[in-house]
């Protein structure tokens, strides 16, 4: 069994990232940050396949492009743990969301994290397929996750506080 997520991702707008270039080269040169990163992440997964990489590769900057993300239902998730994984995993777990789901969130989230903190990216957002939808801010922002679940509760940690 497949399942699919969208994922969601702002470009940094720190001109100052990109120097000696006008804006517009500077939104490319940002726009192409975010597209190495992404690549970077999930170009030769076997567990999570890009079913459609949207606009990232598009040689004209976005501010935002949108991956659908095919997840194989047989996926065996080894990543790194960043602040802000206990948390999710406990508010999964609380609404019962499937272990495939909670865990390829929680590999997505562990991968794109560095790429915040070295400004390749700016916030995310992965779109679950019923509806709940999880924003994770970078650190030199709000360092903040926050779940708007299906149901309409929505749950938000300060990530920088918790260090699990």
């Amino acid at each position: 069994m497949e399942h699919k997520l969208a994922i969601g991702v702002f470009r940094r707008f720190d001109h100052e990232l990109v120097t000696d270039h006008s804006d517009s080269e500077a939104e490319l040169a940002l726009h192409n940050r975010r597209k190495d990163a992404l690549i970077d992440v999930f170009e030769n997964e076997d567990q999570i396949i890009v079913k459609d990489w949207g606009q990232t590769k598009d040689t004209e900057p976005h501010e935002f492009v949108e991956l659908v993300l095919g997840i194989v239902g047989t996926a065996v998730f080894n990543y790194a743990i960043v602040p802000g994984l206990k948390y999710v995993g406990e508010k999964f777990a609380e609404k019962l969301v499937d272990d495939t789901i909670s865990n390829s969130v929680k590999w997505i989230i562990s991968k794109l994290r560095p790429k915040q903190e070295s400004k390749e990216i700016l916030d995310f957002q992965i779109k679950l397929p019923n509806g709940t939808l999880i924003a994770v801010d970078p650190p030199d922002r709000n360092a903040s996750i926050t779940i708007h679940f299906n149901d309409g509760k929505v749950e938000s940690i300060n990530y920088d506080a918790e260090k699990s």
